[in-house]
């Protein structure tokens, strides 16, 4: 039965989330964020749609610093399957959603041998992750022209 709840948890966590997002994205979006139903048979990231991020989904109800390190991990494997930047969001019961980014996503240039360690992540607010789409999405779109 615990896991039954367990992925009812996860999947309306995954409902709130992409309402966040559509919210705080508005018209920068190109197609509706979505979550990837074969996740779970094929593999893959939590919520397709929006171009060049994979995103991953947890929601506990206490998480421990290892386990973000654990689910960092997966989101980069999730992420480098299909080229795109990995995208750790999660949220603890009575708390508000942190979204995690590699530093070289949002700062170009920023190297380390360890680039991919959750030690050079941000973490951040939905609002403040959305902000950060908008801008990269903007700077695309200049280049473009």
């Amino acid at each position: 039965m615990g896991k039954i709840n367990s992925r009812a948890k996860g999947a309306s966590a995954e409902r709130e989330l992409i309402a966040m997002l559509t919210d705080e994205l508005g018209e920068t979006l190109t197609a509706p964020l979505k979550r990837n139903l074969e996740q779970t048979r094929a593999g893959g990231h939590d919520i397709v749609g929006l171009d060049g991020w994979a995103i991953e989904v947890k929601r506990y109800k206490r998480l421990k610093e290892g386990e973000i390190k654990a689910f960092w991990g997966q989101a980069l494997d999730q992420a480098e399957r299909i080229a795109q930047r990995p995208v750790l969001a999660y949220r603890e019961d009575l708390c508000s959603w942190r979204v995690r980014i590699r530093l070289s996503d949002l700062v170009p240039g920023t190297w380390s041998d360890n680039a991919n360690s959750v030690d050079w992540t941000i973490e951040m607010s939905v609002p403040c992750f959305a902000a950060v789409v908008r801008e990269q999405h903007s700077a695309t779109q200049l280049h473009a022209s």
